[in-house]
């Protein structure tokens, strides 16, 4: 089984924290760029049999105009129709009810929200639209129309944010009642507006030691209130979590396409260009064979990320070794940041905070 992931760049605005491929464009771009996307997919026809899951990101997939997203939709329905999970990030300032309309026209089931936060006085900070009552009026509709597989980005680490603020926005989340949270640490990113502004001391973000305070409460609040901590940012209610993400911790083939979209296919990784115009001549800027020894340590990297590990029998059905055969388990199991149960090996959920440590082991 693939995914597919489609990398729609265009944004009404800028974030302060973000380094994906993106911009603010004109229509006349859009379109060009649709109709390109359209001829990359098509170009993977003879790959694009059993997909499993679509997942429609960006940038913010629903700054298109309805006519270029029903085109989007109208030329993957095939594969949105025999997948088991179809996702479309959006931001909630710019969702309407025509948007929703067509989700459920072209069997979008799962729709992710990018919130980061509900405090004013932290969205203004790193740039964001919305406010708390769009999020609440966003999922109201979308549940109006049955789509309940409803997803919030949520950032922790953000400059200015205290626990207050952590507690609050907890207390927001449980309120909705959605299945699947995803909680990210701010990634302080090279050339964009936020590392200006720390360097130049406009801002300052969280000292360490209450960042790790705030993931810590974080996964104990999240945990109490039923929901499963199955991936190191990623906490799903039972039967959510998310299909086309589990593809990529499991290593799975998935194809990409868009502009700085990546792919892993036939064994080999790719990473289409991040710069729109360069996509528009050709879209591959590299392609690279994944040998066997790099297969294993990806395995292992991104498997690790699953609280619930890797099965060693998964592990020789692939290989035709064992991971013991390959890498120093025991060194992490008396590090004390690893744990063996028969054929699982898995990351101590109590050293989520330090997984880089594990996984430097397997660079």
């Amino acid at each position: 089984m693939k995914g597919l992931y489609i990398h729609i760049p265009f944004c009404s605005s800028i974030c302060s924290y973000c380094d994906f491929p993106k911009e603010i464009a004109k229509e006349e771009k859009k379109e060009v760029y649709m109709q390109r996307l359209i001829e990359e997919i098509q170009t993977y026809k003879e790959e694009l049999t059993d997909i499993r899951s679509v997942y429609i990101g960006g940038g913010t997939p629903n700054a298109l105009n309805l006519t270029l997203l029903e085109k989007l939709l109208k030329t993957i329905e095939p594969y949105l129709l025999s997948s088991k999970e179809n996702t479309i990030e959006i931001n909630t300032e710019l969702f309407t009810e025509d948007q929703v309309k067509l989700f459920k026209k072209y069997h979008i089931n799962r729709v992710s929200l990018g919130v980061q936060t509900f405090q004013s006085h932290l969205l203004t900070k790193i740039r964001r639209k919305h406010t708390k009552e769009m999020v609440h009026q966003t999922i109201s509709i979308l549940r109006s129309y049955e789509i309940t597989n409803i997803n919030l980005d949520m950032m922790y680490g953000l400059p200015g944010q205290t626990m207050e603020d952590i507690q609050a926005d907890l207390t927001e989340i449980l309120s909705l009642n959605v299945p699947h949270i995803s909680y990210y640490s701010l990634i302080l990113e090279e050339k964009t507006l936020l590392e200006y502004q720390l360097k130049h001391h406009q801002l300052t973000i969280p000292e360490d030691d209450l960042v790790a305070d705030m993931a810590l409460y974080i996964n104990q609040v999240l945990k109490k209130n039923m929901f499963k901590h199955y991936e190191i940012s990623n906490y799903a209610k039972e039967g959510y979590a998310s299909i086309h993400n589990l593809g990529y911790w499991d290593t799975e083939p998935y194809i990409g396409v868009g502009a700085g979209a990546c792919g892993y296919l036939n064994h080999k990784r790719y990473q289409n260009h991040k710069n729109i115009t360069a996509y528009f001549h050709t879209y591959k800027a590299s392609e690279d064979r994944i040998d066997l020894q790099e297969a294993k340590k990806e395995f292992m990297m991104l498997g690790l990320r699953k609280m619930d590990g890797i099965h060693s029998s998964t592990y020789f059905a692939r290989f035709k070794t064992y991971p013991r055969d390959d890498f120093d388990i025991d060194k992490l199991l008396k590090l004390g940041l690893i744990e063996e149960k028969n054929d699982v090996i898995c990351l101590k959920e109590d050293k989520f905070l330090i997984a880089n440590v594990v996984f430097e082991e397997f660079v």
